[in-house]
């Protein structure tokens, strides 16, 4: 049984060498949830009888790495836990010539069948076959859907999210409802519960589970660029997949081969391709400056032919979006210790003595308000405890005979209950500019709000045996976002 090595952490690098020296100083090395598959088939004469004792060779052709076997008496040949990728499959024994199959893919977990007609041995050495591996699983009864490179590199990514691919899968919808936190989890397969699903990166779960409803999310999803294939894996997947309530989406992450690869890409968008907010352009509030790039490269290539191999990503995310703020903020006058205009917003108006008739309109004298012991609210007993016409600036409070003198406001002096700091904040405040609007609703802004994100990830695969394959990964994601400041100065609410 192959075995293969995984360590995933966000946050220190030291954890490589831990995980390396594991691999060195254990007898058995971890293995992972298998995303391998198997090549099996059988060998057989050109009249159909069985060859057996054929040395059989399975060889990958990216890798070099090369899986040798022995047909059995009944002609049968079988490679386990192989890792996806592109092979050949060959055989050879005494008396008939070499065959070799055609090119083929071993996709995640996926189990193929490739049979082989030998012919006796004659002039050519080498007879190359049409042999393809069946695309019919009749191995096992599971059901899914694989995304592969060209899929994930073809299709659009409108927010370069590979995981938006799921509902490729037949049966596979993403949920219509708002799933806060249910990042790259929130969908439905064939009416299971959604937010459920179990993704595995390189055979490693990546999941959280939240503690009270039981969604999950994914806690690292890596670059479209970093990401060589995945499965959503549905119905009757084997017991090893636990963690999941509706289905398996088993990713696995590009690795180097005996050719140095790379890319690099930029993914922009910009203000002058977009439309304002509807709103804003009611208002005749202009766009502002919305730049979107997401950007990086990739590299991978051989560290020792045929044995050793690196990957390398990194991908960066900046972003200024459309923010849109709608307030309210008060009136001159109420910057000038009149708030008459509470009283018509809530629907009152005020008698001859400046009482409002809407109780939720009214501003009381906080020195001279009594309560009603039953309910708590305001009771209008007598002229000093309400504040008439709702201005500050033309009413003397005459303070409380409760509190002691240093408590009390300025004796016999209007505007007395107008804190002087709070004025001064209030001179922060910009100045409605929806004409018409009630004073709940009477302020708008935009503008960018700042995001950005940072991401990368190295794989580094060896073979020690052909009973021993190793894979060490590190990945690190970093991210930072700030909203825009709708009043110009450091009192900004938003």
């Amino acid at each position: 049984m192959r075995s293969a090595l995984l360590a995933r952490s966000s946050s220190r690098v030291p954890l490589i060498i831990t995980f390396t020296a594991m691999a060195l100083i254990l007898p058995s090395l971890l293995c992972a949830q298998a995303y391998f598959g198997t090549v099996s088939g059988e060998l057989s004469d050109a009249t159909g009888a069985m060859v057996q004792g054929a040395n059989v060779v399975l060889t990958d052709q990216q890798k070099g790495f090369s899986f040798k076997t022995t047909s059995d008496s009944s002609g049968r040949y079988l490679f386990r836990s192989i890792p996806p990728g592109t092979y050949r499959v060959s055989a050879e024994v005494k008396g008939f010539e070499k065959v070799m199959s055609e090119t083929f893919k071993v996709d995640i977990n996926q189990n193929l069948t490739t049979n082989l007609t030998l012919k006796v041995a004659g002039a050519s050495q080498t007879v190359e076959v049409a042999a393809h591996a069946q695309a019919i699983q009749t191995e096992d009864a599971e059901t899914g859907q694989v995304v592969n490179r060209k899929f994930i590199n073809d299709l659009p990514l409108i927010d370069r999210n590979a995981m938006a691919l799921t509902t490729l899968a037949p049966g596979v919808t993403e949920m219509d409802d708002q799933c806060g936190g249910c990042g790259g989890t929130n969908y439905v397969s064939n009416g299971s519960r959604g937010a459920t699903a179990d993704i595995l990166t390189d055979g490693a779960s990546v999941t959280n589970a939240e503690p009270n409803g039981g969604i999950t999310q994914a806690t690292y999803v890596p670059s479209p660029e970093a990401i060589e294939e995945f499965k959503v894996e549905q119905t009757n997947f084997s017991a090893e997949y636990g963690f999941s309530g509706g289905f398996v989406v088993n990713m696995i992450t590009r690795s180097g081969t005996n050719k140095f690869h790379g890319s690099v890409y930029d993914f922009v968008r910009d203000q002058s391709l977009d439309s304002n907010n509807w709103f804003n352009d009611h208002y005749g509030v202009p766009i502002p400056a919305l730049r979107r790039n997401n950007y990086g490269g990739t590299i991978g290539g051989p560290i020792i032919k045929n044995k050793t191999f690196f990957f390398f990503d990194y991908d960066g995310f900046r972003q200024n979006g459309l923010g849109t703020a709608q307030a309210g903020v008060p009136s001159d006058a109420m910057r000038a210790g009149d708030f008459g205009e509470v009283c018509a917003a809530n629907g009152g108006t005020f008698n001859s003595a400046g009482l409002c008739s809407a109780g939720a309109g009214q501003l009381w004298d906080p020195y001279q308000r009594n309560y009603d012991a039953n309910d708590g609210v305001a009771i209008r007993n007598n002229a000093n405890t309400f504040i008439p016409f709702n201005n500050l600036a033309n009413y003397a409070s005459p303070g409380s005979p409760k509190l002691p003198a240093n408590l009390q406001p300025a004796p016999g002096v209007k505007g007395n209950l107008i804190d002087p700091v709070a004025q001064t904040m209030m001179g922060y405040f910009p100045e409605p500019n929806i004409p018409g609007n009630d004073i709940y609703d009477n302020f708008i802004a935009s503008g960018a709000t700042k995001s950005y994100n940072d991401q990368f990830d190295i794989k580094v695969d060896h073979r020690w045996t052909q009973n021993n394959l190793m894979a060490v990964k590190y990945s690190q994601e970093w991210s930072h976002g700030s909203s825009f400041n709708c009043f110009k100065n450091f009192t900004d609410p938003c």
